[in-house]
């Protein structure tokens, strides 16, 4: 079974969900990768761009938890409410299952070929959802074992205030300001 690595963000809220277990090198995680609410438009900090002709499946780290990516649509939810549209779409770039969140364009609508088939492209952070709250069923489950992580120190007055500190366990308490990225190995099914 092949193992890649990913870097992902474990926001706090996720943490606080799972009920601040204490997570530690080795252990294992499932989590449904999730790359947020893309926009229509590559000016945007997150982005989205789909055609109907293939692009090579790519996923490939170009920041901190954050990848440019391109795969096949494999599933799609689109929500029409009044005026717009909004989706929810399952991509396979390679390895990775990646769910994305395409925001309409100005007009309100998702722009053409957003559904299953179609191919998509991007560019977005990374995080790993452990408890879900969503109302769709789109995203698909990933297990990894988690190898390391980095915490960006951000509560107010800390003394390491906007430094990064690498570890290898994530304590059993609350972080309502810092950042903890985690650097883990993705399993792999074979098919």
């Amino acid at each position: 079974m092949a193992l890649t690595e990913i870097e992902f963000e474990l926001p706090a809220l996720q943490y606080e969900r799972m009920g601040y277990p204490g997570l530690k090198q080795g252990d294992p995680l499932t989590i449904v990768l999730d790359a947020g609410v893309l926009l229509p438009d590559p000016a945007a900090d997150s982005w989205f761009a789909v055609q109907k002709e293939p692009w090579p499946a790519f996923f490939k780290q170009v920041g901190a938890a954050t990848y440019a990516f391109s795969g096949q649509i494999k599933e799609a939810d689109i929500i029409k409410e009044a005026d717009e549209e909004s989706a929810t779409l399952l991509v396979l770039c390679g390895a990775v299952p990646l769910r994305v969140i395409c925001a309409p364009q100005a007009d309100g609508r998702l722009p053409f070929g957003t559904w299953e088939t179609r191919y998509l492209t991007g560019y977005a952070r990374i995080q790993g959802i452990v408890e879900e709250d969503f109302v769709t069923s789109i995203g698909q489950m990933v297990n990894v074992t988690i190898w390391n992580f980095r915490r960006l120190a951000l509560t107010p007055g800390d003394p390491v205030f906007g430094e990064w500190h690498e570890t290898d366990q994530l304590t059993a308490s609350h972080y309502a300001y810092d950042r903890v990225l985690i650097t883990a190995h993705l399993h792999q099914s074979k098919i």
